[in-house]
């Protein structure tokens, strides 16, 4: 399945999301804590806590689309304080672009009598 996942570590702790078509998934330490639906260049909020001895701390992850560079920009915060940021393509993006080549391709072929 065409999917982009971002994935980065804070003490100890695994924080991952999955972009699939029509679905986002948090996924802290293996355990999915969050998911929603709809289109991918919807911008989503998502809120978990995760242990750090003895309190908690909370986990803010965001998405939204990147106009420069372009994309879809995943943010991860941590009691307040930004971690990570990342921009990326996903490769499901690039399939118009690959059947508009392949359609012209064959148009070009036809024409030639190939």
């Amino acid at each position: 399945m065409l999917k982009t996942t971002w994935k980065t570590e804070y003490k100890g702790h695994v924080i991952e999301l999955e972009n699939r078509v029509n679905l986002e998934r948090l996924i802290v330490d293996g355990q999915e804590v969050a998911r929603q639906p709809g289109a991918t260049w919807e911008p989503r909020s998502f809120q978990a806590t995760i242990p750090d001895g003895n309190r908690s701390m909370k986990v803010d992850a965001n998405t939204r689309f990147s106009k420069s560079p372009r994309g879809l920009r995943f943010t991860v915060s941590v009691d307040g304080k930004e971690i990570y940021s990342e921009v990326k393509w996903p490769p499901r993006w690039y399939l118009p672009f690959v059947a508009a080549g392949l359609i012209l391709t064959s148009v070009v072929l036809r024409l030639v009598g190939l």
